[in-house]
């Protein structure tokens, strides 16, 4: 291989380094979202299981605004299963779906962890094969 063919194969992975090395900060990115969700999700259902009539409770109005009151019929509850789609359940069925979806974030935390090792592996080869070309210019130039 000639100078030039070396320099081009460097920077070729050079670059593919950097797009690897964006796409797991991306994955990392997601799976701190799915952190914050399934936090989100934990403290729901510690609250449905402490649910009980005659409590008075801040309810939010959205965008930070919330509004002082008592709770009645904790029995019926209102769950968004999707597309804006209520349905009627009670604190058990509540609970259920969100382990369905807990269930979920975790198969896709998974999901997501596997590619960071996959990325990870390939970023490893990166710098071996990197290393080795670098080392062959030095032989070459002494």
């Amino acid at each position: 291989m000639d100078e030039h063919t070396k320099r081009e194969a460097l920077e070729t992975l050079a670059a593919e380094a950097n797009y690897h090395q964006r796409q797991a900060q991306d994955i990392q990115n997601q799976i701190q979202t799915l952190q914050s969700i399934e936090s989100e999700i934990n403290r729901t259902t510690d609250v449905l299981k402490n649910l009980k009539e005659k409590n008075t409770t801040l309810f939010s109005l959205g965008s930070g605004i919330f509004v002082k009151g008592e709770m009645k019929e904790t029995n019926k509850l209102l769950l968004n299963v999707g597309a804006n789609v209520l349905i009627e359940t009670d604190a058990d069925g509540a609970t259920k779906f969100l382990e369905g979806k807990k269930a979920e974030l975790d198969q896709a935390r998974d999901e997501m962890l596997q590619g960071m090792q996959t990325i990870s592996g390939r970023l490893r080869e990166i710098d071996i094969e990197a290393r080795r070309m670098i080392e062959e210019a030095r032989e070459h130039q002494h």
